[in-house]
């Protein structure tokens, strides 16, 4: 992570970040928790959107060889799979309402809490071998700002919000170990400078499939 002397990069990060979380909100999360049906096309969209990114990119991958099939398809199975369920089945488990205030929660402000808190105070990297920009202070800071807001203004219990970041923290490690094995910055362009669908829905992939999952669990 770069030091916190790069005080341009943070306002040119904020700018960015600010008109993504603009975006975001307007465009998809208020319609998504308006319309339950206008969230779970866009779910399954964005799913689909990942898969198809995710073997584009090892297709045309130059460091990707024959027998890296063989790998891929577990890895690309671990968290594919769980997440159809997911889709199918989270408005009876989690419900409509905790899928949008997890696409809020993580995605929005703890990746985007995480990346400045890093940003502007990381000193100490954390698995720089698959994300050398990831810090400690980037990681508690996200994890702070994370259950103020889901606390305040989702009423979350703050063992779901533990949960989600963490497995959230995990879900972009696992992908970014993907990239950096097909020697790769993102899984596409379709984002312009924000990389691929894939690269910015990866943590929430492995967050509401640890909500999911762990809900299904106490379920029964």
């Amino acid at each position: 992570v770069e030091p916190c002397s790069e005080m341009p990069w943070m306002s040119s990060e904020l700018q960015k970040r600010l008109s993504v979380f603009c975006a975001l909100i307007g465009g998809l999360l208020v319609p998504m928790w308006l319309w339950p049906s206008y969230c779970k096309a866009a779910l399954w969209m964005f799913m689909t959107c990942a898969a198809i990114e995710f073997w584009t990119a090892a297709y045309h991958s130059s460091a990707a060889i024959a027998w890296d099939t063989a790998w891929l398809v577990p890895v690309f199975v671990l968290w594919y799979v769980p997440s159809l369920f997911v889709l199918a089945a989270y408005t009876e488990v989690i419900g409509h309402r905790c899928m949008v205030e997890c696409l809020m929660i993580q995605l929005t402000i703890g990746d985007t809490a995480q990346l400045l808190v890093g940003r502007s105070l990381g000193r100490h990297k954390v698995c720089p071998s698959l994300s050398p920009k990831k810090t400690l202070e980037g990681y508690l800071g996200g994890a702070v700002v994370t259950l103020l807001y889901g606390r305040a203004v989702h009423g979350w219990p703050v063992l779901n919000l533990l949960l989600a970041y963490i497995f959230g923290c995990l879900g972009d490690l696992y992908f970014s170990a993907v990239k950096r094995r097909l020697g790769i910055k993102d899984f596409s362009q379709l984002l312009s400078s924000h990389g691929g669908l894939l690269d910015r829905i990866d943590s929430f992939i492995f967050a509401v499939n640890a909500l999911f999952w762990t809900a299904r669990l106490r379920l029964g």
